[in-house]
């Protein structure tokens, strides 16, 4: 059988019949032949893989060419002219201070019961519906309560940098690294936004820090004779380049960066810059027509207004092989607005909680917005280990780097080697859509998520008058619609979320494991409480206690941890419990793991007991202060400016 296989391939190819000694007759052994035969397979099936490798290659290089920019992004926009700067800074949270491209690792976890008999909601869940995933939210944030310690990461190409020094080291290595490849153009995207303008002062002198370090690690003195340039633009709504052509002298450079003038529409168009100082600078020549190597540094504090030409963007740097770096915030948890301080610098006026937009760290809210009931921090913001969605993804796509620096230190960090397996999806839009389309459980995060977003009440009052008090019905009504608010809300996100409970164990990525274990896990809490606190009250109403001490004259409600409404709410507290453990056991130190032992804090069930309310002291001047409030009202206030 072998001779004839190898008789009809000599027929077919000459020089196998002279590579066998042009006698395809002889009668080799048959482990000799058994070899040959093999041989020549698997040296055809090399040459296959390796045809259908280059023919993949070679089309996603066209698509990219294909999806660049077009031809009349040009940077005609430039205005080669600018206005001087602000001179009093303003206050914003710029935090450049690591360096982060993760890549995720799946892991599969413990089974969560789901059968309609072992889960006591399931039969409540309606059928998991088409989610829309391009459903519009608006954000109402709750009063932030932030979180402190330092974030590093460690990206690929990069090690782990503590603070601005940090970062402006390793920008050197990156620019020596590419000196050592040829002549390198440096473009320097500043966010002239109000938010960055004290942060990009101060910056601006590390600037001066980065091309002492390049001079130090230049040892083969690559950067002289103009090997070593630079040019930077200011951009927010509109572009500017802050110097006629590019330059190699630092001087020339830091005059540039501090002439930015502020830009006040509050519009960052990052990714629009991005493309244009591709389609102009991306293939640059010196005075000697040499070909110059083209890095992009942004550094801003907000994810960008122009999202949509995020995919533009990264395709005109890919294929102009320009890396695109960014020195920005991280992004937090779960959440798109980060609150800023803001000072005017013409009225000195201060401006508390200006929201400017820094994330999330994923294209879609993929978090739900539930407050944590009792005494304690909120966890309004977390940091979620990453940059915002899109300039993480251009940072990742075109070989950069996102830096996360930071200017002070008082945030919530994570451990950058536990963080990389829960990296965000960064993939276009459209494809993320379709992974969302085809996942349940997915889908029933996302809707959860957007559920959510609506501003809840909060958690209702705990004390209460005694029952033959006047004010006791008002209190226990009002305080009983504001527990069954939050219930309405989450028996409506819970829904779907319990439909895809099956769908848990088939999930491969340890992130969306994460966030459906937490958010089913805070559901089934809240709605146990929810339905344990107004079963207390309605019981007040009903067989009222007597005060066993005589100067007890209020009751409050307790956290207990014996459950009282119902075997099937006792069964959900235990199921609530019991994911929530999971995710601190399974995530620890992660935005997970913080959010479920917050949660897990207090018990879901609520008991009475009496207590002594001090009275109110009446103040004599309360009725001029109400007229000094309402006069205050009267005036208009000024209005915020656009950061």
């Amino acid at each position: 059988m072998v001779g004839k296989i190898l008789r009809g391939l000599g027929a077919r190819y000459p020089w196998l019949s002279r590579w066998l000694g042009g006698r395809l007759e002889i009668e080799l052994p048959a482990i000799t032949l058994s070899l040959v035969v093999h041989a020549l397979i698997l040296a055809g099936l090399a040459f296959a893989g390796y045809q259908v490798q280059h023919e993949a290659q070679r089309e996603f290089r066209a698509e990219v060419a294909d999806n660049s920019l077009a031809s009349d992004s040009n940077f005609q926009e430039l205005d080669q002219t600018a206005d001087p700067p602000a001179e009093v800074p303003q206050a914003g949270t710029f935090a450049p201070n690591l360096a982060m491209s993760i890549t995720s690792a799946p892991s599969a976890a413990g089974a969560v019961p789901v059968s309609a008999a072992e889960d006591p909601t399931h039969a409540l869940a309606p059928e998991l519906a088409k989610l829309d995933v391009r459903r519009a939210t608006e954000v109402i944030v709750p009063t932030a309560q932030l979180l402190g310690q330092t974030v590093s990461i460690k990206g690929n190409g990069a090690e782990t940098v503590g603070g601005v020094e940090g970062a402006v080291d390793r920008i050197a290595d990156e620019i020596v690294r590419h000196l050592e490849q040829g002549p390198t153009l440096v473009v320097w995207a500043f966010d002239a936004s109000g938010s960055l303008v004290a942060e990009r002062q101060r910056l601006g002198k590390h600037i001066e820090t980065v091309y002492s370090h390049i001079k130090q690690k230049d040892e083969s003195n690559l950067a002289a004779d103009s090997g070593l340039l630079t040019m930077v633009v200011g951009f927010g709504q509109n572009r500017h380049a802050m110097l006629e052509k590019p330059t190699d002298q630092v001087s020339e450079i830091l005059s540039a960066i501090a002439g930015i003038p502020q830009d006040i529409t509050g519009k960052e168009n990052t990714f629009t810059t991005v493309g244009e100082i591709v389609g102009k600078w991306g293939h640059y020549k010196g005075a000697r027509n040499h070909p110059y190597h083209v890095m992009i540094i942004v550094v801003t504090d907000e994810k960008g207004d122009d999202e949509s030409r995020l995919d533009q963007a990264i395709a005109a740097a890919r294929h102009a092989k320009v890396p695109v770096y960014v020195l920005g915030s991280q992004a937090f948890f779960g959440r798109d607005k980060n609150p800023v301080n803001y000072v005017d610098p013409k009225t000195k006026q201060v401006y508390h909680n200006l929201l400017v937009d820094s994330g999330p760290e994923s294209i879609m809210l993929e978090q739900i917005r539930l407050p944590f009931w009792y005494g304690g921090l909120q966890y309004d913001y977390v940091d979620s280990g990453f940059g915002p969605y899109g300039l993480s993804r251009l940072a990742a796509e075109t070989g950069g780097i996102y830096f996360i620096t930071r200017f002070d230190t008082h945030r919530m960090g994570f451990d950058p080697a536990r963080m990389r397996e829960y990296r965000p999806d960064w993939v276009s839009r459209d494809r993320y859509e379709k992974m969302v389309e085809k996942s349940p459980l997915r889908r029933a995060v996302i809707n959860a998520s957007l559920i959510t977003q609506q501003k809840l009440p909060g958690m209702p009052g705990l004390v209460f008058p005694p029952v033959d008090a006047p004010e006791f019905k008002d209190a226990m009504a009002n305080n009983q619609a504001i527990a069954e608010r939050t219930a309405y809300t989450v028996d409506e996100a819970l829904g779907p979320v319990n439909a895809a409970a099956r769908y848990r164990n088939r999930e491969p990525s340890r992130r969306w494991q994460a966030h459906y274990d937490l958010i089913r896990g805070r559901l089934l809490a809240m709605k146990v409480r929810c339905y344990e606190y107004n079963w207390a009250c309605a019981l007040m109403k009903k067989d009222p206690p007597k005060f066993k001490s005589p100067k007890s004259n209020a009751w409050r409600l307790v956290p207990d941890t014996t459950i009282r409404y119902s075997e099937k709410a006792a069964a959900a507290a235990k199921e609530a419990e019991s994911l929530l453990r999971r995710v601190v056991e399974d995530h620890p130190a992660t935005p997970w793991a913080v959010l479920a032992q917050r949660e897990l804090k207090d018990p879901l069930g609520f008991k009475w007991v009496e207590t002594y309310v001090p009275p109110i002291r009446r103040n004599n001047n309360a009725a001029e202060a109400k007229k000094k409030k309402k006069k205050a009202m009267q005036v208009k206030p000024a209005e915020p400016p656009k950061l």
